[in-house]
């Protein structure tokens, strides 16, 4: 139940207000502005809970914008400034008496506005007649908001200015005019138009004017205001209503209504900027908030909130069972970080004692621990029956130390699960199997780097099948994804080559993760009967594209049959890893499991968007051809533009630096704070990320930190990843380093199966909400030639030294 009244008005807040700035700026300042931040905070709180008593308020009205109220915080040095209507408080603009009045000054004519149609909000500016005009520009982001400088009416494709301005000389002169033209041109054209009609002057100055700050659905918004289509919020309380209500406005508008004043203090504080990213819209409201006694499979193309929607269902079911457990399921331990954040965010101290959040390998870690290895290691003992090297096998299998058994790293000798791969390629039989399957491999692509093709051939082969019956189903399997085709002979070497490789980890005591799910498989039916601490009520599982169909029925079994027992989020296009997934074979199909899409991105500008789909949709295909279950989901492009993603040639070996000085460009406009930036590497052979870190220049104006789940919190912290890491994280600028045709696809992979790195690629690109500058030496990648109409290219090999 709501904690305010339904008729209290909402509090909201409009995203193109930039509230929030002024907000953290007036935190930042301290002293008697550190005192207006905690005043205003009270009184938001006191809005949204609707308990503020008028009568110990100093509120003005405001003639500069109709319908405006000032409020006065610390007896009058600072306001806050809000836009009232019959059904809603918006939450404006927050400072000093001084810089109030010229906020106020620049924005004279504010007009929120609707759709009568669609019920889309909009923001714009209504110049009054006989009105100075004086309208600064709110500044942009560290790109530039066009690429080309096209004419601004060219911009609006469903205005025709010949239908309000009759002579063809003055329609000429107002459409030339572009980022070039300064304020006193645009006036010297629209007094001309005044001279015509004084109506549509003023129409076309409000419209330039914000065109001119690249506010193009204002422009649109103020279009609709004079055309009829859109009415003044403040006259029409129903369709203000319906608007608010509206799944349509969602990427703008947040209802803060019902949050207390520490709540509101807590979304203005810098660490605590993921309350922000977990504002639920409408529609994922309503997911995380359903019942259902089916499992629930959630889908969405990235930048959609999926990972919003799996923390509110935690919260959600945290308080519908109340004293049941609650598990919280990622990828990795980096994912998981960035979750038990958000968790810790969003929810209070109770419902923190029934939620856990783990990584996937951590939690099936401890259920391993549980039952023991002895049934597993018996399965690979009957496996070793038939193998050349059974004896040495089997006497491995023998001198298993339980206690020791699920580790990735061995604190003894220090030895990690990369050093048991190459120990196992040193072994000599091993070598002898590995030329033979070279061969085979060379026949289909003489570059591929046969070892890693392996190496991911072992991920797909006990991903897929059953320990016991390994040899019968993977002799059968179709290999979807795999390009590179193996026959029975074939088939058999992986096959010896696998088992020599689980040898040799359990020599080492060490277990990778893709061990750790046969290990569990002769235990599922126990897996219902856990004890309390490794049994949950409920079971969220994020990113489940990177389980496969094996991992899937463990969990699916433990998740059980009750209603909201399981959910499953994720995006089949941005499959990371080489694993069997297969829906239908665990009962997550249509017809057993309940599926919800959300095709809206709420992330990325509509540029970004455009270029990172037209590339996921063309190899998504490549990929679905080779027998990938991918659903290519059609996002709804956003509405907020920026620039189209930069695409810049570098001189050779000169990168990283010049990734460097994309970042210190963008810091030094003071419009992004370090942790926003992120360089991430598409090549981490040739460019790691110690490299990356390593060639930081000595005056680089803040520290740079490898990536991991506490990014977000480390505000003075520019971060560096890979870019299968960046997967789940959001920043406002990326910066994609390793994109030339030489490493992008990487030359020793196999080339039918570039899909892969192709879709790596769309994720990280998507997780840029302003700006993507992909960085390459020499020709550009395959994947960047795809997306060419929509990059801005930029040589930077012919800047002078």
């Amino acid at each position: 139940m709501n904690i305010y009244a339904e008729n209290r008005p909402k509090l909201l807040y409009l995203n193109e207000t930039k509230f929030r700035e002024a907000m953290l700026k007036l935190r930042q300042r301290g002293g008697v502005h550190g005192r207006a931040y905690d005043a205003a905070c009270e009184l938001i709180g006191e809005f949204s809970c609707g308990t503020e008593d008028s009568r110990k308020l100093t509120h003005w009205g405001e003639s500069r914008i109709e319908y405006c109220n000032k409020y006065d915080l610390t007896h009058g040095s600072h306001r806050l400034v809000t836009l009232h209507t019959q059904g809603c408080i918006y939450l404006l603009y927050v400072g000093t008496h001084a810089e109030v009045d010229r906020w106020l000054d620049a924005n004279k004519g504010l007009t929120v506005a609707a759709n009568k149609e669609s019920k889309r909000i909009g923001m714009t500016y209504v110049t009054s007649p006989g009105e100075k005009v004086y309208r600064e520009s709110s500044g942009r982001s560290c790109a530039a908001w066009t690429d080309d400088n096209i004419p601004y009416l060219k911009r609006l494709k469903k205005f025709d200015v010949h239908k309000y301005i009759f002579d063809e000389l003055l329609v000429t002169k107002l459409e030339a005019l572009n980022e070039n033209s300064t304020e006193e041109d645009i006036l010297n054209i629209i007094g001309q138009v005044a001279e015509a009609d004084p109506s549509i002057s003023y129409l076309l100055l409000d419209v330039f004017l914000e065109l001119r700050d690249g506010r193009k659905e204002g422009a649109l918004t103020r279009i609709e205001q004079y055309q009829g289509k859109a009415i003044d919020v403040t006259v029409d309380p129903g369709l203000e209503a319906e608007a608010v209500k509206s799944s349509v406005n969602s990427d703008r508008l947040m209802i803060l209504s019902g949050m207390d004043s520490e709540g509101i203090r807590n979304l203005f504080v810098p660490e605590h900027f993921q309350e922000w990213m977990l504002f639920p819209h409408p529609e994922q409201k309503r997911i995380a908030e359903q019942d259902c006694d089916k499992p629930v499979v959630l889908t969405g193309v990235s930048g959609s909130g999926k990972t919003c929607v799996l923390v509110h269902r935690a919260k959600y079911l945290a308080k519908k069972y109340p004293g049941e457990s609650i598990l919280l399921l990622t990828l990795n331990r980096s994912l998981c970080r960035l979750l038990q954040n958000l968790v810790a965010a969003l929810c209070d101290s109770e419902e923190m004692k029934t939620i856990k959040v783990l990584a996937f390998y951590d939690y099936f870690e401890q259920l391993v621990c549980h039952f023991g290895p002895s049934d597993y290691l018996k399965q690979l003992r009957q496996l070793a029956a038939d193998h050349p090297q059974s004896k040495e096998i089997q006497a491995t299998i023998d001198r298993v130390d339980p206690s020791t058994f699920a580790r990735e790293f061995d604190p003894l000798s220090n030895e990690t699960l990369e050093d048991t791969w190459e120990v196992f390629l040193e072994q000599a039989y091993v070598k002898t199997l590995l030329t033979y399957l070279t061969e085979w491999v060379r026949v289909y692509d003489r570059q591929v780097d046969v070892e890693e093709y392996l190496r991911e051939e072992f991920s797909f082969v006990r991903s897929a099948t059953i320990t016991t019956r390994r040899k019968e189903e993977y002799m059968h399997l179709k290999r979807a994804g795999r390009a590179i085709r193996f026959d029975g002979k074939t088939r058999q070497y992986v096959l010896d080559l696998l088992l020599l490789y689980e040898e040799t980890m359990l020599a080492g005591g060490m277990l990778d993760e893709l061990s750790l799910t046969p290990a569990l498989l002769p235990h599922l039916s126990k897996l219902q009967n856990l004890p309390p601490q490794l049994g949950f009520r409920c079971l969220l599982v994020d990113e489940f594209q990177d389980l496969s169909t094996r991992d899937l029925a463990l969990l699916r079994r433990i998740a059980g049959h009750k209603e909201n027992s399981f959910i499953v989020a994720g995006d089949t296009v941005q499959r990371i890893l080489v694993k069997d997934l297969r829906m239908k074979a665990v009962g997550l199909d249509l017809v057993n499991s309940k599926w919800e899409k959300i095709r809206k991105n709420y992330r990325n500008s509509k540029q970004i968007l455009k270029a990172a789909s037209q590339l996921a949709n063309i190899y998504a295909k490549h990929a679905k051809q080779q027998g990938e279950e991918i659903e290519i989901l059609d996002p709804e492009l956003a509405e907020r533009e920026t620039a189209k993603p930069l695409a810049i040639k570098v001189k050779d070996g000169n990168a990283i630096e010049a990734a460097y000085n994309l970042a210190r460009e963008c810091l030094g406009d003071g419009e992004a704070v370090p942790w926003t930036i992120c360089i991430a590497t598409a090549a981490p052979d040739v460019m790691s990320i110690a490299r990356i870190l390593s060639q930081k220049p000595v005056d680089f104006p803040a520290p740079v930190e490898a990536l991991t789940g506490d990014y977000n919190r480390n505000r003075d912290t520019m971060t560096v990843g890979g870019i299968s890491d960046v997967k789940g994280f959001e920043f406002s600028m990326i910066i994609i380093v390793g994109c030339g045709a030489s490493q992008l696809p990487p030359r020793d992979g196999c080339s039918e199966e570039a899909w892969r790195h192709a879709l790596r690629l769309y994720v990280a690109m998507t997780r840029g909400r302003d700006q993507v500058a992909l960085l390459y030496e020499g020709e550009p990648s395959q994947f960047m030639n795809v997306m060419r109409e929509e990059l801005s290219w930029e040589d930077m090999t012919t800047i002078p030294e």
